[in-house]
């Protein structure tokens, strides 16, 4: 953990470790595969997540394209599922089938916009705003037969971080629907919380993800280091704005900031994230531990307002 080596080697920063029994927690990750443009690179990283962090209970995938959450789930191994809706096939998770039971899941329509601004068109494959959305799954612990709500989501590239915040908040409502005393609470994605100022993108990915704390406990692991998962100078694509990126990167012109969260209630033993080189995203995960950890406390200031 917190080595850095060759690229072969796998590259594992900003690892905060609080207890030696991390290694008893269950891990649960996300990942932007960028469209899986090179997937093969990717898998090593999955399989090396489980031997050095421990086991992998699920692992979220954005930017999903048909068979590489199968490939993904097979890497991991043959008691792994994939899962995603046909409402939102590019959102997929991976899971343990053997330490979590899928009870059912839904799509969760965001907010869209009504138009994608000029300047954005250089990056947004579609010439017409997205509808994105979420997947929100139900699990069942199978240890303590407690229940664990999963949400996945991948907000807008397109408008502003303020149309993001919107969208982030209706992924909170959906949740509080499903919510109880001893639910678990994970939230993770991408959020595309993105500006030319660094300290201004942070101020907005707290106000994201604002209500996830205030309304489900769900705390964003990552906040106490803040650090880049996203890096467009990575962006290997065929989409104009990508390849513009990709040659400034190379006279290390770049703006990168953090997309990448994973937000809970269950009490974190270990938080990090794994340098992907083959896509424009690290991976992001957390080892937590299987009680609600403050949850019942935060959740009696739950307002219904």
């Amino acid at each position: 953990a917190g080595s850095a080596g060759s690229e072969g080697e796998l590259m594992t920063k900003g690892v905060v470790r609080a207890t030696l029994a991390a290694r008893a927690g269950a891990l649960f990750a996300t990942h932007n595969i960028m469209d899986g443009l090179r997937l093969p690179g990717l898998l090593r990283h999955y399989a090396e997540l489980a031997t050095q962090h421990g086991h992998v209970a699920a692992l979220c995938i954005q930017e999903n394209k048909p068979g590489h959450a199968e490939e993904i789930a097979a890497t991991l191994g043959g008691r792994y599922r994939a899962h995603h809706d046909l409402g939102a096939p590019r959102l997929a998770t991976v899971y343990d089938a053997d330490a979590l039971t899928l009870h059912c899941s839904e799509v969760i329509d965001l907010p869209k916009i009504d138009v994608i601004p000029t300047w954005q068109r250089l990056y947004i494959a579609s010439p017409e705003p997205e509808q994105k959305h979420a997947s929100l799954l139900r699990f069942e612990r199978t240890d303590n037969k407690r229940p664990l709500l999963l949400a996945n989501f991948h907000l807008d590239a397109a408008g502003t971080n303020h149309h993001r915040g919107r969208q982030l908040h209706t992924i909170c409502c959906a949740l509080r629907r499903h919510w109880g005393p001893a639910t678990a609470v994970i939230a993770c994605g991408d959020t595309n919380a993105f500006s030319f100022d660094r300290r201004r993108a942070s101020a907005a990915l707290r106000r994201m993800l604002a209500p996830l704390e205030h309304e489900l406990g769900a705390m964003d692991v990552g906040a106490d280091q803040d650090r880049n998962t996203h890096y467009f100078w990575r962006a290997n694509e065929p989409k104009l704005g990508q390849r513009i990126a990709v040659f400034f990167g190379q006279f290390g012109v770049d703006f990168p900031c953090r997309y990448d969260v994973l937000c809970t209630n269950l009490e974190v033993l270990e938080h990090g994230q794994v340098e992907t080189l083959d896509s424009d995203h690290d991976l992001v995960y957390a080892a937590l531990h299987g009680s609600a950890g403050n949850f019942k406390l935060k959740a009696a200031t739950v307002s219904d307002q």
